[in-house]
């Protein structure tokens, strides 16, 4: 079987399936960290992201899979990329999008996610890039940390600008 790798921008490859997740963050003194997902059955550390519930567009399903994921509410600031793979199903090769959006933690707490994942916790953006399990993640979170440190001056402009 020839499987299209995560990550792989085909122009071409019409997904036959979507879903959506997110990279939230959270500033803790100078560090950023991220919501990484671990499940020990697959050895598998992802982003939080899934299927859309019947009528949801991309940001609908990103919000509500994070929350669902990692009992976390957070709110988008910025579409990040889409992803592109390939797996088999019932001798049926699915082609999959899966768009991911740059996010900030509003409230919730991780204790609260749902049984899809064993573990969810806050990573270091640098170790969470060594840990994904996912090229196609991988390269999601490496465009998100450059969107982060836009975001993360933005909002320190704005706070300064306030304090004035």
């Amino acid at each position: 079987m020839n499987n299209i790798p995560i990550g792989h921008e085909a122009g071409s490859l019409k997904p036959y399936i979507w879903s959506a997740g997110g990279v939230v963050l959270r500033k803790l003194d100078k560090e950023t960290e991220i919501l990484i997902c671990e499940r020990y059955s697959e050895n598998l550390i992802a982003l939080p992201k899934g299927k859309p519930n019947k009528g949801e567009n991309e940001e609908e399903t990103a919000i509500r899979e994070v929350k669902e994921e990692t009992g976390i509410n957070a709110i988008i600031k910025t579409k990040i990329k889409d992803i592109f793979y390939s797996f088999e199903s019932s001798d049926e090769i699915i082609n999959k999008k899966v768009s991911f959006f740059l996010m900030e933690k509003i409230d919730g707490e991780i204790s609260n996610h749902d049984d899809e994942f064993d573990k969810v916790y806050w990573e270091k953006c640098d170790s969470a890039l060594k840990k994904l399990s996912h090229q196609g993640e991988k390269d999601v979170l490496e465009k998100a940390i450059k969107l982060a440190k836009d975001f993360w001056e933005i909002k320190k402009k704005k706070f300064l600008l306030k304090e004035k």
